[in-house]
C-alpha cells in the first residue's frame, strides 16, 4: 500500500479513536445509571422483570464497549467491559448476593474510568496486499529448484530451504512470507512438515498461507495437513500452472477483483473501525448502522460477504441472518457474526439460522481481513458457477 494511502487510513483510525475517547465519560455515566437501576431484592414478579430489563440494557451497553474499545486499542477498558458483560450475563447463576455483584460492577466501572486512554502500541507494519515473498521448504533439491525457477521467472521473491528443522529455527529472523510451500515428509519423518507448521502456529499465532506437497493422496495425509493449517494440499508432481495460480492467489492480491462487503452494526464507531481495516486491503465496504434497513441494502449492492453484529436493538444478528437467508438471492452468501461473547448455544443457533462463522470483538485486523477475503473469493466463484449453470 502506498505510504500516502497508509497514512490516510491511520489518520482515519486516530480521528475515530479520539472521537470515541471523547465520548467515554457519557458512556460511563450510562453504565453507572444502568447499574443503579438493578434492584437488589426482586421478590415480586415485577421486580424480577425490572431486574432482567436492567441487566439486558447493561449487557447491550457493555457488549458494545468491550468490542469497540478493544478494536481501537483501548485494552484496559475492553478487559473491564468484558468482565462487566460476564457479570450481567451470568447474574442469576453467580452465587454472590446482589449487593456484592453490584459492588463488583461499580469497581469495574471505576477501573474503566481510571484507564489510560492511550491505545496499545501498534505494529509499524501495515496490513499488506501481498509482497510476493514465498518460502519453499523441501529436501528434494531438484523439485525445490524447479519451483524456485518458475516463481522467480514470474517476478516472485522466492527462497529455498532444504531442511525443515533449520527453517523452524530461522523462521522468526526471516522476512515474513506471504506463502509457504512445505513438503509433508522430510527424510524418515512422514509428518515433519505439518509438525513444523503446527509449532510455528502455536508459537506465533498467525501464519501465512501454507501449501503442503506430498506424494500421498490418502485421506489421513490430507486430514493431517488440514489440521496443521493447510490452505491447499497438492499431490506431487506439481504442475507449473497449478503452482503459479496459487502464488497469484495467496502472495499477490494487488490486482484481484474488488469484493463487496456489507457490514451491519448499530455501533457506528465499531462499524467505521472495521470498515477502515477492510478497505486497507481493497475491499468495497458498505456500512449499515440501521439493522432494519439491511435487507434493502443487501438487495441493492449484492454483497459477496455479509458481516452482522450479534447484539443489536430491534433485530438481533441471528434473526437478521434468518431473514436474509429467506431471500434466495443470499442463499450462497457467507454470513459472519461479530460478537464480544462466544457460547456454544449461540453458535448452534447461528448455524441453524444461516450463519457461517464467528469473529470475536475486539477483532484482530489481520484475522478479520484474511477471513473476509477468503469467504469473499469463494462466494464470488460460487455465484459465477451458479450464473454459468443458469445460462446453459
Amino acid at each position: 500500500m502506498p505510504d500516502k494511502e497508509l497514512s490516510k487510513h491511520r489518520a482515519q483510525l486516530e480521528a475515530l479513536r479520539a472521537a470515541y475517547v471523547g465520548k467515554m465519560p457519557e458512556t460511563f455515566e450510562r453504565l453507572e445509571a444502568l447499574i443503579d437501576t438493578i434492584p437488589t431484592a426482586p421478590n415480586q414478579a415485577t421486580g424480577l422483570d425490572n431486574l432482567n430489563a436492567s441487566l439486558g440494557l447493561l449487557y447491550q451497553e457493555a457488549h458494545k464497549l468491550a468490542g469497540t474499545s478493544g478494536s481501537l486499542g483501548l485494552e484496559c477498558v475492553s478487559t473491564a467491559a468484558r468482565q462487566l458483560l460476564s457479570l450481567a450475563e451470568n447474574w442469576h447463576t453467580n452465587p454472590l448476593d446482589s449487593v456484592a455483584k453490584k459492588e463488583m460492577m461499580d469497581t469495574l466501572l471505576k477501573t474503566m474510568r481510571d484507564c489510560d486512554m492511550k491505545p496499545a502500541e501498534e505494529s509499524s507494519e501495515p496490513t499488506r496486499l501481498g509482497s510476493r515473498k514465498i518460502h519453499i521448504v523441501d529436501d528434494d533439491e531438484l523439485v525445490a529448484q524447479e519451483m524456485l525457477t518458475w516463481l522467480v521467472e514470474a517476478g516472485f521473491d522466492a527462497e529455498v530451504f532444504l531442511s525443515s528443522s533449520v527453517y523452524l529455527d530461522a523462521f522468526e529472523t526471516l522476512p515474513q512470507p506471504d506463502m509457504i510451500i512445505m513438503d509433508v515428509a522430510f527424510g524418515k519423518d512422514m509428518g515433519a512438515g505439518p509438525d513444523i507448521i503446527r509449532q510455528l502456529r502455536n508459537r506465533l499465532g498467525r501464519m501465512p498461507a501454507v501449501i503442503f506437497l506430498s506424494i500421498h493422496d490418502e485421506m489421513p495425509a490430507r486430514l493431517s495437513a488440514l489440521r496443521a493449517g493447510a490452505s491447499r494440499y497438492l499431490v506431487k508432481p506439481v504442475t507449473k500452472d497449478r503452482l503459479m495460480a496459487l502464488a497469484h492467489e495467496f502472495a499477490e492480491r494487488k490486482n484481484t477483483t474488488t469484493y463487496r462487503v456489507l457490514m451491519v452494526d448499530d455501533d457506528q464507531t465499531a462499524l467505521q473501525a472495521a470498515k477502515i481495516q477492510l478497505e486497507q486491503v481493497g475491499l468495497e465496504v458498505h456500512a449499515c448502522e440501521e439493522p432494519l434497513e439491511a435487507l434493502a441494502v443487501a438487495r441493492d449492492i449484492r454483497p459477496d460477504v455479509i458481516i452482522l453484529d450479534i447484539v443489536m436493538p430491534d433485530v438481533s444478528g441471528t434473526e437478521l441472518a434468518a431473514i436474509l437467508r429467506e431471500d434466495r438471492e443470499f442463499d450462497a452468501t457467507p454470513i459472519l457474526f461479530l460478537t464480544s461473547q462466544t457460547h456454544q448455544d449461540e453458535k448452534t443457533l447461528s448455524v441453524a439460522l444461516g450463519g457461517d462463522d464467528y469473529i470475536l470483538k475486539p477483532f484482530d485486523a489481520d484475522y478479520l481481513t484474511a477471513t473476509v477475503l477468503a469467504r469473499a473469493k469463494r462466494s464470488r466463484r460460487l455465484r459465477e458457477l451458479i450464473n454459468a449453470t443458469d445460462t446453459r
